[in-house]
């Protein structure tokens, strides 16, 4: 039986990661395809792959049950597969009112969370200059900080970040970067701990590694 979607990624990026967790969720059968950081024959930045996605990125699917459909961007392909498969609207919100809720705290990672994370990557481990002013780096770093404390305290209040009853595409995975740890924000810590331990959650990141390493999945 041929796979309902495909999914580039590299290995256990978070962006795919998200992906691979909600179509393991909701039950899709998906093909894994890896590509590499570069421009060669397997980049992201060759001209065959930006034929696909023009951003030169992963992830991107492919929906096979759509006419192969082309979906890229990690919170697009997020929504687009809730609605697509997830007709109980459990990871997506069952009316207006939910779907609000699930949509505000998936922008607010997708805006804020991924890309400070991101910088205080770059800036520790890949920057080239590396006696760049520690101001520099301070700065991604608090205000990740900040948007952890907003995580605390919406995790304070409830068992999951945007729905209170449920795991939505709004808290699939909350991932560290650099030497960004979650000391401090133990509630965070803890939804950290707990979603790992989701069976479908580790279903999909068993998948990835065993395709990053070019390995058949076996459970």
């Amino acid at each position: 039986m041929s796979s309902q979607v495909t999914l580039f990624h590299h290995g256990i990026s978070p962006n795919p990661s998200k992906v691979a967790m909600l179509l393991e969720g909701l039950g899709v059968s998906y093909n894994l395809i890896k590509k590499e950081f570069e421009d060669g024959p397997n980049g992201v930045k060759h001209p065959d792959f930006s034929a696909i996605n023009p951003n030169g990125r992963i992830p991107v699917l492919i929906d096979h049950t759509n006419n192969d459909k082309i979906v890229w961007e990690s919170g697009a392909i997020l929504l687009y597969v809730a609605e697509q498969f997830d007709n109980s609207g459990t990871f997506n919100g069952k009316n207006l009112d939910e779907k609000a809720i699930v949509w505000q705290w998936l922008m607010f990672q997708l805006s804020g969370l991924g890309p400070m994370q991101g910088q205080v990557n770059y800036f520790k481990y890949l920057h080239p200059v590396k006696n760049l002013d520690q101001s520099v780096y301070d700065r991604f770093r608090n205000e990740t900080h900040r948007i952890y404390g907003v995580l605390e305290k919406q995790l304070e209040k409830q068992e999951w970040i945007a729905l209170p009853d449920r795991f939505t595409i709004a808290g699939l995975r909350v991932a560290r970067y650099g030497d960004l740890t979650f000391d401090g924000f133990p509630h965070l810590q803890a939804y950290f701990d707990k979603v790992a331990k989701i069976p479908s959650v580790e279903i999909a990141y068993k998948k990835l590694i065993a395709a990053h390493h070019g390995r058949p999945y076996v459970p």
